[in-house]
């Protein structure tokens, strides 16, 4: 056990730096995508650090797959080439117990896998798509773009000449009202947001400006100056969510017979035992021999990776748009997954093993 302990520990070390740069690298990447609406005024900095968190949440269903099988080549490929494992052997290790502590961690981990994409991988599209359905409703003075207009609601437009970042001010401001009887302009030199009496309500002050309010029935017009002035603003209108099957429950793709629905199923499902798969693959791929460079599968362990995840991304495809039915589905994919495992896995076979008990009764040299 301490042997494989051991192994283990050599394998948790480059997992956890793996992963954490690769959710550094995504979250950078993901916080881009939103950052430029946060900038025009559309999302709020806590909405774009949440919509960011959902994102890598969503993604740790690719991420730990990908670390540990990484993690596994790379640990295993310096203590093939240090002669760590010559040495184990000799102290006892055998090939069955480096599978075994290998794929007690890959177990672990598939079991979190799997759990993430049954439960919480579609848990966090829905609370994406409900922030970015709220965050395109909102609307924040301090960050919108001078020179463009903003429609607030379906009769209010928005518009600011200048913007004064110090004060988070507009300044020039112009709002078009449309009522079904009555237009208003209303002009002033600064405008600044502020939160309303109700709960989630948000309202513009107006400071030194005038209104111009033409009655569409009568005819009549009028023009009215103020200092201050408060438009309150209505509570953003957040249309009814639309079918997302990514966001969809387990037990509702389960019950469904659409091929889009059930592609998303056998993905789900399949995730967990491809991380047990990946892990078992990277067991030979690790392998070099003493004293020869640590790390010169590893290109040729990646091409593998991605290579094995296109054709599932595939097979889901082929499955979506009726090419291949339910059966095989995205499987065939596992299947040849497990085919390479057992092909490039140093297992003895029983047969194999049978013939070895007969040589060494018969005192027979080894095969």
């Amino acid at each position: 056990m301490i042997i494989e302990r051991y192994i283990v520990r050599e394998i948790c070390a480059p997992l956890v730096v793996i992963c954490t740069v690769l959710i550094m690298i995504f979250s950078g990447f993901s916080a881009v995508r939103f950052l430029n609406d946060a900038v025009n005024g559309l999302l709020s900095g806590g909405t774009v650090v949440a919509l960011v968190s959902l994102k890598v949440l969503i993604a740790l269903e690719v991420l730990i797959p990908v670390t540990l099988y990484l993690a596994i080549v790379l640990a295993l490929s310096r203590l093939y080439a240090d002669g760590e494992i010559t040495a184990m052997e000799a102290g006892g290790l055998s090939q069955k117990k480096l599978i075994s502590a290998v794929l007690f961690l890959a177990i672990l981990l598939a079991l979190m896998v799997t759990g993430l994409s049954l439960h919480a991988r579609p848990w966090a599209y829905g609370k994406m798509y409900l922030l970015e359905t709220r965050g395109q409703n909102e609307f924040d003075i301090a960050k919108v773009e001078a020179g463009r207009f903003y429609e607030l609601s379906h009769n209010l437009v928005f518009f600011a000449e200048k913007l004064d970042p110090a004060r988070n001010q507009a300044r020039n401001v112009w709002v078009w009202e449309f009522g079904p009887e009555k237009r208003r302009v209303t002009s002033a030199r600064s405008a600044f947001q502020t939160n309303g009496p109700g709960e989630g309500q948000k309202a513009i002050v107006f400071q030194e400006g005038s209104h111009y309010s033409l009655n569409l029935k009568t005819g009549t017009d009028h023009l009215v100056g103020f200092q201050e002035n408060v438009l309150q603003l209505e509570p953003p209108q957040i249309p009814p969510a639309k079918y997302r099957r990514k966001a969809a429950s387990t037990e509702h793709l389960a019950t469904s017979t659409d091929p889009a629905d059930i592609a998303e199923l056998q993905w789900r499902f399949s995730t967990g035992i491809s991380t047990v798969l990946m892990a078992l693959l990277a067991i030979p791929l690790s392998r070099v021999a003493p004293r020869r460079g640590k790390y010169g599968k590893v290109v040729a362990a990646i091409i593998l990776f991605f290579v094995i995840y296109n054709l599932s991304l595939i097979a889901k495809t082929w499955v979506e748009k009726q090419v291949v039915g339910a059966v095989p589905g995205i499987w065939w994919v596992t299947l040849l997954n497990a085919g390479l495992v057992l092909f490039l896995l140093p297992v003895q076979s029983p047969l194999r093993k049978l013939r070895l008990r007969r040589v060494r009764t018969s005192g027979g040299g080894t095969p």
